[in-house]
């Protein structure tokens, strides 16, 4: 399978399952993926972020190599918010190897903050965040301050998410 000729075709959820069910037990597709995902164009990076995210669900392995990559990406500025968005969703599934922790947090800890960040991203920022939470228990009261300060002007997606965090970390 050509990925990129796919992507380029458009996305879908039968696409998204025959390209993790192509990567999953091949680190080379992986690497096909992740090119077409790093070099785009905007579009193609977008469409290759969606089935990242569910590889990170049910093959978390085939992301290892990829940690400093995405996370170099989760601070690159004038990127799609898909980008975002997916590779959050991935890092709450997955668990992230130590080497990369403080640098994972640091940048949930941003984006979660941020006034411009879809609620998508703000809303796996906190899962991110709260996860690393049970390795790194100091950091429970800045996330329970973030998620507080968010409540009053929240949309109704990060009051369920946050409330439910709170909920958990009391």
């Amino acid at each position: 399978m050509d990925f990129r000729k796919e992507l380029e075709k458009g996305q879908s959820k039968e696409l998204t399952t025959a390209i993790v069910n192509k990567v999953a037990n091949s680190s080379k597709k992986m690497k096909e993926l992740m090119d077409c995902f790093i070099e785009g164009p905007m579009r193609i990076t977008q469409r290759a972020a969606w089935p990242i995210s569910f590889i990170a669900q049910k093959h978390p392995d085939l992301l290892l190599d990829y940690y400093n990559l995405l996370i170099d990406l989760l601070n690159k500025p004038g990127k799609h918010d898909a980008v975002n968005r997916n590779i959050l969703r991935a890092f709450q599934f997955a668990v992230i190897p130590k080497k990369y922790q403080g640098r994972v947090l640091d940048i949930s800890f941003k984006l979660l903050k941020s006034s411009t960040e879809p609620i998508a991203v703000k809303a796996f920022s906190m899962t991110v965040i709260y996860n690393l939470s049970k390795q790194y228990p100091d950091i429970i009261p800045e996330l329970k301050a973030s998620i507080e300060t968010l409540l009053p002007n929240a949309s109704s997606g990060i009051k369920s998410r946050g409330l439910k965090i709170l909920k958990a970390i009391q």
